[in-house]
């Protein structure tokens, strides 16, 4: 299974830990990256490093960066990226939001993973005309791990 995260995902783990919606994501987060390239193809594109670029905190830049080295395959934005990315740009979302969606999919990838709501929701109205799901990082891994690790006895 081939996945995309976005940068607000991949950042998850650096932003407040004492919000329990924050900490479940986080770990859910950590989860998947650990699985990869193991269990799940990560895809790294050429806008997520151009977006991680402009991080400010060095630290937290080397983490998220060095998840490219666990990435199956890079995308590189072209012209159809760009072409597809000003379709999503017309339902209102963001430039960069809509390059990762459009590299997602052109990459191949089954799901794109996002903690951003906006993006979430703008694109699930939009669900039938694209070629990958957008979801919730939290949601998706207990989606397909299910009750591993549970006590069922």
């Amino acid at each position: 299974m081939k996945i995309y995260m976005d940068v607000c995902c991949l950042c998850r783990p650096f932003d407040d830990q004492l919000i329990p919606r924050i900490r479940y994501e986080s770990e859910a987060v950590i989860a998947i990256l650990n699985r990869c390239p193991h269990e799940w193809e990560l895809v790294w594109s050429s806008a997520l490093t151009y977006e991680v670029a402009k991080i400010p905190e060095p630290q937290k830049k080397h983490y998220i960066t060095s998840f490219a080295a666990k990435s199956g395959s890079t995308i590189s934005v072209d012209e159809g990226i760009k072409e597809r990315a000003a379709v999503f740009m017309g339902w209102g979302v963001k430039a960069l939001d809509a390059l990762h969606v459009a590299c997602a999919e052109e990459a191949g990838a089954d799901v794109l993973i996002t903690t951003d709501d906006t993006l979430k929701n703008i694109m699930t109205h939009h669900s039938e005309t694209l070629s990958v799901r957008i979801v919730n990082p939290a949601a998706w891994y207990e989606e397909v791990t299910g009750n591993e690790g549970k006590n069922t006895a």
